[in-house]
């Protein structure tokens, strides 16, 4: 069967393997029989309040006001034009970088307002992914296969 449908198989494929992937991740599996890793993302997934404030270990408190927020959508509501009724849970950055300021950006900022650069727009530290969650496959309500990719922040950090 595979070689009477060559283009569609792998499409079919790609799409079992993301699925299982995804049903791996599933909030309704048992909190306890999840890994330490695992039990923590989804409880900040489930109440993204608890995650702020809260430094990742080993960062010396570096990033502490850039977190990681999830929050549940429908994928139409994301506003890529496509219409399903598939659901995902979206994580995203926010929050401040100002205790990520090294040197650099303080000498940086002090010559911009003492115009003594040639330009005056001095970039900041922000809060942006540095890792990105697995590919998401989906049908839309016209049975067409999609994939987004680099769609939701894994971890956070400033950039």
């Amino acid at each position: 069967m595979p070689e009477d449908y060559p283009d569609q198989f792998d499409d079919v494929m790609d799409f079992i393997q993301a699925t299982i992937r995804r049903l791996k991740r599933s909030p309704e599996k048992q909190m306890a029989v999840l890994p330490r890793r695992e039990r923590h993302r989804q409880g900040a997934a489930a109440s993204p309040e608890s995650a702020r404030g809260k430094g990742r270990r080993g960062q010396r408190g570096r990033n502490r006001g850039c977190v990681l927020t999830a929050v549940h959508l429908n994928v139409t509501d994301l506003g890529l034009g496509y219409e399903t009724k598939e659901e995902l849970i979206f994580r995203y950055c926010s929050g401040s970088c100002d205790a990520a300021e090294t040197m650099y950006d303080k000498i940086l900022k002090n010559l911009s307002k003492s115009r003594r650069l040639v330009s005056d727009k001095v970039g900041q530290a922000c809060c942006r992914p540095i890792a990105f969650d697995d590919d998401l496959s989906f049908l839309d309500d016209n049975l067409v296969y999609h994939i987004l990719r680099k769609h939701s922040a894994k971890r956070c950090g400033c950039i």
